[in-house]
């Protein structure tokens, strides 16, 4: 029986576009997306799978609004310019996909075409051995 793998959604509440006021915090694109996706997780069965949490700032900017995808053992994703009313299904959609492969290494392709250019990086996983001191990354799938 396969094991379901878990991850973690951040996303960076502090984003907003440039020239808007930092506050109220309410009023930032990063605090409106954070609040759909997470209404949206909280309907979803993939609510069980993703933790999603909040992020001070992921210093990804610019372009706000900024993700990290993340979970152990699998590829960790980067990306910006997502909006609040038109990136937050599409992120769901990613998320299940990311969450149907074996190690969370999706091509550009396979994204959705809104995470397909917004991305800022991708991180290879590390396996870790429980009998060494020390990590090595897997093989690259570029």
């Amino acid at each position: 029986m396969d094991e379901i793998r878990s991850s973690t959604l951040h996303v960076c509440t502090s984003c907003r576009t440039s020239g808007s006021p930092r506050e109220p915090q309410k009023n930032r694109d990063g605090f409106k997306l954070y609040h759909a996706l997470h209404s949206l997780l909280s309907d979803n069965p993939l609510g069980q799978q993703i933790e999603i949490k909040p992020a001070e700032c992921l210093s990804l900017c610019p372009p706000p609004c900024a993700i990290a995808l993340s979970s152990s053992g699998a590829w960790c994703y980067l990306f910006g310019g997502q909006h609040p009313d038109k990136s937050a299904r599409d992120i769901i959609d990613c998320l299940s996909l990311y969450l149907k492969t074996k190690d969370g290494f999706m091509s550009r392709e396979q994204r959705p075409v809104s995470l397909r250019s917004s991305i800022l990086g991708r991180i290879p996983p590390e396996i870790f051995n429980a009998d060494a001191q020390d990590s090595k990354t897997c093989e690259s799938k570029y």
